[in-house]
């Protein structure tokens, strides 16, 4: 059964997931699903936070050889399962106000183009309410000369809360699993692909998320990014500019099942 919103969660870290909970039970629109996309021995401790909520639990396709991580085999395994006609992602550890999804919506009523991301910034610690205090770091896309809602270039969308609609990811074939093999990246390059199929991107700064901050996962992740990750979408980008590289990757359709 089709509905309205898609929200997908990746993580491997379970604790961060009960805070998104929370804010979904208070959203004042209700006509989504959830899928939360973790390693299955995860699973377990998935559950024990995310109770109160409705969900789906996607297991995370397994690790090939060579791959840095699974995250974008991760979110493609969970668009190719989902129901909903806009997807929006929300990442693990984030709060967000209880309007949030039906500004989105509205977004994707206005124009089913559209690919709107928000502002977020990080915290260090949560009150007594479960909102996050104490801010450790701005967002650096804020600006105050071209008011709070504006077009904006593919590399300013951020995939820690963003809306897509369900067809521009069809049309993609969502994010190339190259990406899987260094951090970073795979988004923003699929993003640029729906660029170039006539999807426009916005920032809306009226929203506004929060973050708990964390560290890296892997230590390696900046070197890898420089030494890996800039090579293959530098390569990637110049094929798009070039009308050399097709702008549909053809990922999605390796999870065409139920789960």
């Amino acid at each position: 059964m089709s509905t309205s919103i898609s929200i997908i969660t990746p993580t491997v870290r379970p604790e961060g997931c009960e805070i998104i909970a929370k804010c979904l039970r208070k959203q004042d629109f209700q006509d989504f699903e959830w899928l939360i996309v973790a390693p299955e021995h995860l699973r377990a401790e998935i559950e024990h936070y995310t109770a109160s909520q409705p969900h789906k639990f996607v297991p995370e396709p397994p690790k090939r050889v060579g791959d840095f991580y699974r995250l974008c085999g991760a979110w493609n395994k969970a668009w190719a399962n989902s129901q909903g006609k806009l997807s929006i992602t929300i990442q693990d550890k984030i709060w967000f106000p209880p309007d949030m999804l039906s500004r989105f919506w509205e977004h994707y009523v206005s124009n089913p183009k559209a690919i709107v991301t928000a502002v977020g910034h990080h915290f260090s610690e949560i009150d007594s309410i479960g909102k996050p205090q104490n801010q450790v770091w701005q967002d650096p896309r804020m600006r105050t000369d071209l008011g709070t809602f504006y077009e904006v270039a593919p590399s300013e969308i951020e995939f820690s809360v963003v809306s897509i609609p369900q067809q521009a990811l069809i049309d993609a074939g969502g994010i190339d699993e190259i990406y899987d093999t260094c951090p970073a990246a795979g988004e923003k390059e699929m993003v640029f692909r729906m660029r170039d199929m006539g999807y426009q991107m916005f920032i809306d700064q009226s929203i506004e998320y929060r973050a708990i901050h964390h560290g890296r996962l892997n230590e390696n992740w900046d070197k890898e990014y420089i030494e890996k990750t800039t090579k293959i979408f530098i390569n990637h980008m110049n094929q798009l500019s070039e009308g050399r590289r097709d702008l549909n990757c053809h990922c999605l359709e390796i999870y065409n099942e139920v789960v």
